[in-house]
């Protein structure tokens, strides 16, 4: 069994390659930010406020490493923990004002490293990979829940 014959480890490869390549990146430009704060900057910017419980879901982490990137973006000033009035019990996680500017800088980063790894990919054979990882992902779960039930 040859390792480099599977797709799941050049996934695995390249998902490695890729958080510490981009936190070089950030940290070249001066961008405090780690690969696994980026990740839920990048979620945030797109759902805008989320509980921690789906935080942890969206990124695949479990609920207390989720609480500890949330308390070190909270720290950073970049994100901020909401309680709804109704209910004091329920926190969601927002950005703030400065973490917004903050993720537009990071996105200029992260942007002109994405266009890096696609160089010489044609747009067609991107989303067909992206396809692919999806219904890989999709197979995984069901699995999952067949297992589960």
């Amino acid at each position: 069994m040859n390792y480099e014959q599977f797709p799941q480890y050049w996934v695995n490869h390249l998902g490695f390659q890729l958080r510490k390549e981009l936190e070089e990146a950030f940290a070249a430009k001066g961008q405090k930010v780690t690969s696994e704060e980026w990740a839920l900057l990048l979620i945030l910017n797109k759902h805008e406020q989320l509980s921690p419980r789906i935080l942890a879901k969206l990124t695949l982490r479990d609920s207390t490493t989720v609480s500890r990137l949330v308390d070190r973006l909270e720290r950073k000033g970049l994100v901020e923990r909401i309680r709804e009035r109704k209910d004091r019990r329920v926190v969601d996680v927002v950005m703030t004002a400065a973490g917004r500017a903050e993720f537009s800088s990071l996105s200029e980063t992260a942007k002109a490293f994405i266009d890096t790894s696609l160089r010489g990919i044609a747009p067609e054979d991107a989303e067909r990979v992206i396809q692919i990882l999806k219904r890989m992902s999709e197979n995984l779960s069901a699995a999952k829940r067949t297992q589960d039930v």
